[in-house]
C-alpha cells in the first residue's frame, strides 16, 4: 500500500487559518468531521504535547506497524502551536473504519474517559479542537451538526473520544467559535445572515405551514411550547438546521455530498424522482414535497406506535421531527431499545435542536 506522506507540521489557531485558506479541495471533499482522542498517549504521557519527533514516530506506527496508507489529518494538544497537521488535509486519512472515505479526522492529546476535558490541559486541548474544527468548518461549508465522534461510527466498539467528552456542548463551542449566535434563550445558533434570510423566507413557511391539518390534541400541545403559528417556526427551523436557509449549501444548492436537495436537503438516494425533476430548486414545493412525503407520513407511521411515546402527542411529533433526519423506522427501533427519540440522529439532537430553533426563530422575527 502507498503511504501518502505527512505535512509534519504545527500551528496556532490563527496561522492554521491561513494555512487552510491557502488548500484548494479537488475530487475529494469531506462531509464532516470526525473526533478522536489518542488514549494512549494520554496528557500525563506528553507533558509538553507532540514535537517533530512525535510525528515521524507516529508516521513510523501508521506507516510501518500497521501498514497503512496514512493516518489521521490533525493532531491537536494543549499547546499555543497545538494544531499539528499530519495526513494531507485534501486527502482521505485512514482514522474510523466506514467514515475515512468522507470525513476528516482529528485526534486530541489525552485519554477523556480518565482525564478532565474541562479543566486544566485538557480544557486547552479542546479549545485547540474546537478552533480547528470551526476553522475547517468555514472553509469547507461544513454545518458543526454533521460532525461525529469515533463512538458513532457503527463498526466500533470504542468509547473515544471519551465518556468526559460533551458531543453536543462540543458541537456548541465550536458553533460559538465561528461567530453563530445564540439569539434567545432557550437556543438556536444561527448568525444575522441566517435570520435574515429566515425573514425573507417567512411568508413561504406561512403558505405551507397552512396546508397542514393536525389533530386538536397536537395543535393544542404545540401552541403551549411554541406559540401561535407554531408549524410556521417548525418548518423554518428545519431549514435552519438542514442548510442555514441555504448558506451551507454549495454552489449547486446541494449538500450532505451532493446527495442533499435544496434548503430542506431532499436525499436523492430516497427521493429521487422529485430530486431528478429540479422542483426542489423552488422552496415551496420542496415544503409541499416534504409535507405529503416526509412529516406527515412520519407523524402517521409514528402514531401506530403511540403507547412509546408514552401517548404524548408533543413527544410524537417530536419523534417525527427526528425521523427527517433519520428515518421512522430508526426513530421507533431507538424507542423499542429504550433510547431517546433523538439517538440515531446526527448529532443526536436533531428534533431537540429544532424545536429551540422554532422558539428562537419566533423571538427573533416573530
Amino acid at each position: 500500500m502507498i503511504w501518502k506522506g505527512i505535512v509534519g507540521r504545527n500551528f496556532t489557531p490563527d496561522a492554521f487559518r491561513e494555512y487552510v485558506a491557502g488548500l484548494t479541495w479537488g475530487e475529494w471533499q469531506p462531509e464532516f468531521i470526525t473526533l478522536h482522542h489518542t488514549a494512549v498517549p494520554s496528557l500525563a504521557q506528553r507533558p509538553n504535547g507532540f514535537n517533530n519527533a512525535s510525528m515521524s514516530g507516529l508516521e513510523r506506527y501508521y506507516r510501518d506497524e500497521m501498514g497503512w496508507s496514512a493516518g489521521p489529518h490533525l493532531f491537536v494538544d494543549d499547546q499555543p502551536a497545538g494544531i499539528w497537521v499530519f495526513t494531507p488535509l485534501t486527502t482521505p486519512g485512514v482514522h474510523a473504519k466506514s467514515f475515512n472515505g468522507r470525513s476528516l479526522g482529528l485526534e486530541m492529546l489525552g485519554n477523556y474517559d480518565v482525564e478532565d476535558f474541562d479543566t486544566g490541559r485538557g480544557a486547552l486541548v479542546r479549545d485547540n479542537a474546537v478552533a480547528a474544527i470551526a476553522i475547517l468548518s468555514n472553509a469547507l461549508g461544513v454545518d458543526p451538526d454533521s460532525m461525529m465522534c469515533h463512538r458513532d461510527e457503527p463498526s466500533t466498539s470504542k468509547t473515544c473520544p471519551g465518556n468526559n467528552v460533551d458531543e453536543v456542548a462540543f458541537i456548541r463551542a465550536v458553533k460559538n467559535y465561528m461567530g453563530w449566535v445564540v439569539v434567545t434563550a432557550p437556543g438556536g445558533n444561527m448568525n444575522q445572515q441566517e435570520l435574515d434570510r429566515g425573514r425573507e423566507r417567512l411568508p413561504i413557511f406561512q403558505a405551507a405551514a397552512d396546508a397542514y391539518r393536525w389533530p386538536e390534541e397536537l395543535e393544542a400541545v404545540m401552541f403551549k411550547i411554541i406559540g401561535s403559528q407554531w408549524m410556521t417556526w417548525m418548518l423554518a427551523a428545519i431549514d435552519s438546521r438542514e442548510s442555514r436557509f441555504g448558506l451551507a449549501l454549495d454552489g449547486d444548492g446541494l449538500g450532505d455530498g451532493g446527495h442533499g436537495h435544496g434548503e430542506m436537503q431532499i436525499d436523492d438516494r430516497s427521493h429521487a424522482v422529485f430530486c431528478a425533476s429540479g422542483r426542489w430548486r423552488d422552496l415551496s414545493a420542496s415544503l409541499e414535497y416534504v409535507h405529503k412525503n416526509v412529516i406527515v407520513p412520519a407523524f402517521n407511521y409514528l402514531g401506530d406506535y403511540f403507547s412509546l411515546f408514552g401517548k404524548d402527542y408533543a413527544a410524537l411529533f417530536r419523534g417525527a421531527i427526528a425521523a427527517y433526519n433519520c428515518g421512522p423506522g430508526n426513530v421507533r427501533k431507538a424507542l423499542e431499545a429504550g433510547q431517546d427519540v433523538d439517538a440515531r440522529t446526527t448529532g443526536k439532537d436533531y428534533s431537540a435542536d429544532v424545536i429551540e430553533r422554532a422558539m428562537a426563530l419566533k423571538e427573533a422575527l416573530g
